[in-house]
């Protein structure tokens, strides 16, 4: 049995954690937590390396093989290890050679976008909408340079969970 992988991708405070809580929820799935967060909380670093961007995308690797030992139908990655290198190059740290390397990636991945309001969590870096949106352009770059299938997730809350629900259910109904 083949497991479908979605990952929610996309700028800071655009509903990501939200959208895979909720979607695993939805489907009974695991949800992959974005490591990055977890990492930034523990270690907090001042001055990011390449050492830190690999421990992450590792960190996020291990948690999703242990969800695939479950061998569910579907698993939800909230951020994988793309999400990390495009992070890397925001922060202004020159990419490891990894992850040009890394192709273990998601089935679909689901870019949220900018039109919902950024919400200061006290570890978000980048209110401002130009920077949101170099952001975002940055992250369709990546996903086009890598050829992987997305679909750009906008509007209302309400909406982007619609859809993703609605193009996770036709892909199951089809395997």
């Amino acid at each position: 049995m083949s497991i479908f992988r979605i990952c929610f991708l996309g700028p800071e405070s655009t509903g990501k954690t939200t959208l895979s809580e909720d979607i695993g929820s939805y489907f009974t799935s695991p949800v992959i937590p974005e490591y990055g967060r977890t990492y930034t909380e523990k270690y907090a670093p001042t001055v990011w390396s390449n050492a830190d961007f690999l421990k992450i995308a590792w960190g996020h690797i291990g948690l999703r093989h242990e969800a695939e030992r479950q061998s569910p139908k579907l698993i939800i990655e909230d951020t994988d290890p793309v999400a990390t290198a495009i992070w890397s190059d925001q922060l202004g740290v020159e990419r490891d050679p990894w992850f040009e390397k890394y192709n273990e990636t998601a089935d679909l991945y689901f870019l949220t976008d900018i039109d919902l309001p950024w919400v200061d969590d006290g570890i978000r870096y980048w209110p401002d909408k130009e920077r949101r949106q170099g952001f975002k352009l940055a992250c369709i770059d990546e996903l086009e340079r890598r050829n992987l299938k997305y679909i750009l997730l906008s509007g209302p809350w309400e909406d982007r969970k619609a859809k993703a629900i609605s193009v996770i259910a036709h892909h199951l109904a089809k395997t």
